[in-house]
């Protein structure tokens, strides 16, 4: 993704947050995240202890996927967007998400604020 589309917003204070895509053309899909595009975590942390994160071939939809493993469900994860003072400004009205089951614990945690906050 070309670092040129994010756009950076004068602060209205101290704590005013950056908000990436607020005047993006948003329309059809936007991905946040694709495994199979060249850097998968460009507006993403991560946070990897006693686990791993690694792009994989999943044999049962023959193609790649990240995988994101670690000892205990709060060892290893990723967040976005990357900075904690950063907002996405995504107007889109779906959230779509596909997750693989391998019978494991996992934790998934979604947070999603209107523009009021």
């Amino acid at each position: 993704m070309d670092s040129s589309k994010f756009i950076q917003l004068p602060p209205k204070g101290p704590d005013a947050p950056t908000i990436l895509f607020r005047n993006s053309f948003q329309s059809g899909l936007f991905s946040i995240f694709y495994s199979i595009g060249r850097t998968p975590l460009y507006l993403w942390s991560a946070s990897v202890r006693n686990g791993h994160i690694r792009r994989i071939t999943d044999e049962d939809i023959g193609s790649a996927a990240l995988e994101i493993a670690g000892n205990n469900v709060s060892t290893t994860s990723v967040t976005c967007p990357e900075q904690s003072r950063q907002t996405l400004g995504i107007k889109m009205p779906f959230l779509v998400l596909l997750m693989k089951n391998l019978h494991k614990y996992f934790c998934f945690e979604v947070e999603v604020l209107d523009d009021t906050g």
